[in-house]
């Protein structure tokens, strides 16, 4: 989960970058029909609510203690989206510049550090309760898939074969016991005896 985390963290970034690479940084959309904006930026405004709300979910899940901090710099971001959207909406109804909008977006951009920053936070530092549940869960999975696993009759044949050698194997290791047991209580008696005859 905190490499998923990882992932769409640099998702996001990549998103941004494009969003200011291609949208603010191009002057021809300040005076261009809103509506045009509107269509141009749609991908990346869906893309970008769709991506943080996911980096949301997981730190709410790595990092519950911190949920107010997570849901305050998640709102920081989405509020000035949402506002650009519906500005940008009003704009194309009143068929006006699309300057003042823009103004939004781009401080949605600037608001994502603090949405970024924090989900870098719980990436080097999750929770470690959670962490060691989420352990057990991937070798819970893990055990499930591999007892899961399809395999071929002659593989099982060869574990047959194998699992009787080692009963095998145990059965003459225990009868090795059992004759050196009773190999050290025979010396023992000797000892025994050898002390007696010393004595005398």
């Amino acid at each position: 989960m905190v490499k998923d985390l990882e992932s769409k963290i640099s998702y996001l970034e990549s998103l941004l970058e494009s969003v200011s690479r291609n949208i603010l940084a191009n002057v021809l959309y300040e005076e261009a029909p809103p509506s045009k904006l509107l269509a141009d930026s749609e991908n990346y405004v869906k893309s970008m609510k769709e991506t943080s709300e996911e980096i949301k979910n997981i730190m709410l899940i790595l990092k519950p203690e911190r949920a107010s901090s997570i849901k305050k710099a998640f709102s920081g971001f989405i509020q000035p989206i949402d506002s650009f959207v519906e500005s940008l909406k009003v704009s194309a109804q009143a068929q006006s510049s699309p300057k003042s909008s823009i103004e939004y977006l781009r401080k949605a951009v600037a608001q994502s550090q603090d949405l970024i920053n924090l989900a870098k936070e719980v990436v080097r530092d999750p929770s470690k309760s959670i962490s060691e549940v989420l352990r057990l869960k991937e070798i819970s999975d893990a055990k499930d898939y591999i007892s899961r696993i399809y395999l071929p009759e002659t593989v099982h044949m060869r574990l047959d074969y194998l699992k009787k050698n080692l009963e095998s194997f145990k059965m003459n290791v225990l009868s090795l016991e059992q004759s050196a047991r009773e190999l050290l209580k025979y010396i023992s008696r000797l000892e025994e005896e050898i002390s007696k005859f010393q004595r005398r």
